[in-house]
């Protein structure tokens, strides 16, 4: 069975965090037996990696430097790199058009979703709902028709979690499937030695460690976390691990100006290790499918936080294998938190979750039988 797998987000290179869970997702494809090709844009800071399938990186510009716009999510992009959509959608659909291929995935409804929508094909096309593309058609009306469009022409669509495939239906998907993508649970496990990890990285060995990992931007709210970390500096003496990078990294280091127990990791290429420090992670953002980084953090023993109202309670069952709190009130994380370092049992409870309805082997098997079940 050939698998084309159409996707905004990839990794550039070896050990990028941009789209890896994409990449993680192909390749236990791959191993399940599919023939999978991947098509994703090129940029500025693309450098060939080893894969054990084929990826097609189309260009969107006469020159790689000049390739701004795949450098970040589309989301919140400066107006330079949004101006390089024109030429990203046609190079993208005639690549599209020229390629022979049994299935059809596209990752987020837009914007390549839609171009696969548009493209003329005998294979079905499988549309998988990430997060952003239906929260951002959701609250901007102009993107509505786009996604609508979309969903029109899919064969099937997929969601990543009920809070997702709820906002697609109001979208005008139908039928709309849930299949978690999960984690490796090979990769993500507690660490052996803890201690050893921590004296590696130079942080302490003695201090409980709370964590949050993920792109630096408004959306994930690491103001909040910070904010925590003041709240209940008289409460526990812990240190706030930030791992990411993006456009908020100077405004978030400076509201943690002169708090020695808040540490900037920076990019982060080992996202297992980074989970393997910490005893706690917490997931402020307000706007989340279905967290990837949570669910590797909550397969690695940590005891998740995470906002509720969002796809986290699908994950997430507060006081059973972690906490939830209400989006954006500061006071209720900074009281979730101390309670989740009062209880690091709860970190087993919430690997146990994972293992049971995360792992991504399993999951794929549920992409595997759809593929063929719509070949039939």
């Amino acid at each position: 069975m050939r698998v084309l797998a159409v996707t905004p987000s990839y990794p550039r290179f070896q050990g990028d965090y941009h789209g890896r869970f994409i990449h993680d997702h192909c390749k236990a494809l791959h191993e399940s037996g599919a023939q999978v090709t991947v098509l994703a844009p090129r940029s500025r800071s693309t450098r060939p990696f080893p894969t054990p399938f084929e990826v097609d990186r189309f260009p969107s510009m006469p020159s790689k430097r000049l390739e701004l716009l795949p450098e970040r999510t589309m989301k919140g992009a400066p107006v330079p790199h949004l101006a390089q959509i024109p030429p990203y959608m046609a190079s993208a659909y005639i690549r599209l058009a020229d390629q022979t291929t049994d299935i059809v995935q596209a990752h987020w409804a837009i914007p390549l979703g839609f171009i696969a929508a548009l493209t003329p094909r005998k294979a079905p096309l499988v549309v998988t709902c990430h997060g952003s593309d239906c929260t951002l058609a959701y609250s901007n009306p102009w993107l509505r028709p786009f996604v609508r469009k979309t969903f029109s022409r899919a064969t099937r669509v997929v969601a990543v979690s009920d809070y997702i495939r709820r906002i697609a239906v109001i979208l005008g998907a139908r039928d709309v499937e849930v299949i978690y993508l999960g984690v490796d649970l090979e990769r993500f496990h507690p660490p052996a030695d803890k201690r050893e990890l921590r004296e590696r990285m130079g942080l302490p060995v003695d201090r409980p460690i709370v964590g949050t990992l993920g792109r630096l931007v408004r959306d994930k709210r690491i103001g909040d976390f910070i904010e925590v970390a003041r709240l209940i500096a008289d409460e526990i003496d812990a240190i706030f691990l930030i791992g990411g990078t993006g456009p908020e990294e100077a405004r978030l280091k400076a509201l943690a100006k002169g708090r020695d127990e808040i540490v900037f990791l920076g990019e982060t290429h080992d996202p297992a290790g980074f989970h393997g420090l910490c005893d706690v992670s917490v997931l402020a953002s307000v706007r989340e499918g279905l967290s990837i980084s949570l669910q590797e953090a909550m397969a690695t023993g940590c005891v998740p936080v995470a906002s509720d109202g969002v796809g986290c309670r699908e994950l997430v069952k507060d006081g059973e294998n972690g906490f939830l709190f209400q989006p954006g009130d500061v006071y209720s994380l900074a009281q979730k938190t101390l309670l989740a370092l009062e209880d690091p049992s709860l970190g087993m409870q919430a690997r146990e979750t994972i293992q049971e309805g995360f792992d991504i082997k399993e999951n794929v098997l549920r992409y595997i039988r759809l593929y063929e079940g719509l070949l039939r």
